[in-house]
């Protein structure tokens, strides 16, 4: 295992590839500057991650900091972006607070910050699916979008990707202490499975807000 291997390698990639819009257009440059700052601290985090795990440092401390609370909040702010509705952002407002409220009980009462939160993150997990699917009712129920071509919309293919990935978290960490149990191969199966959604969510945070112009360059063809 390598510092830079396929997993940072395409989270870095993922990166580099989203500096490009900031001189490109005005277009999403909210939610673009959220996920730039998503890319920008899961590249620092995996990097760093990577190199303690080589020195076998443990590194439970900056994962909870910046995976499962930092990350999570820069995530509901994307949402708090996208969505219009006052109640709905009042919720949300709510949610987090609640969330940091829930971690700061956690902290100081029940674990130690050198050991993964999994409930915490499980929480937060659960509050971006269901940011998720009421983004996604919105479209069909609320006509949200209508008359756009979703295909082209990068909001659209990054919520799915966040969608995917945190289904999937959520329901790995939810059952982590169960994992135990199952054969190592299967476990190493389940993680890899999970580390393969992570790249793909960066790689589309980094790509997604260059499909307009992918649909611009065809049209004019």
């Amino acid at each position: 295992m390598n510092l830079l291997d396929w997993y940072n390698g395409i989270i870095l990639v993922g990166f580099i590839l989203s500096i490009p819009h900031f001189f490109l257009s005005k277009t999403f440059k909210s939610q673009h500057l959220v996920t730039f700052i998503i890319l920008l601290t899961a590249c620092l985090l995996e990097l760093y991650g990577t190199y303690t795990y080589l020195r076998k440092i443990n590194n439970n401390l900056a994962y909870n900091i910046f995976f499962v609370y930092v990350e999570t909040l820069l995530i509901l702010s994307l949402f708090y972006i996208i969505f219009k509705e006052k109640k709905i952002k009042l919720l949300l407002k709510i949610a987090s607070i609640s969330f940091l409220i829930y971690g700061s009980i956690i902290c100081l009462f029940f674990q130690s910050m050198e050991t993964f939160h999994t409930s915490s993150f499980s929480l937060g997990s659960l509050i971006i699916i269901i940011c998720s699917i009421y983004f996604f009712l919105s479209i069909i129920l609320k006509d949200n979008y209508l008359g756009e071509n979703l295909v082209i919309n990068p909001i659209f293919w990054i919520i799915t990707s966040i969608f995917l990935f945190y289904t999937t978290t959520f329901l790995y960490f939810s059952f982590f202490d169960l994992l135990f149990d199952l054969d190592m191969s299967l476990i190493t199966i389940l993680g890899d499975f999970k580390r393969i959604l992570a790249v793909v969510m960066y790689l589309i945070m980094g790509l997604a807000f260059y499909v307009p112009y992918l649909y611009r360059s065809e049209q004019k063809i």
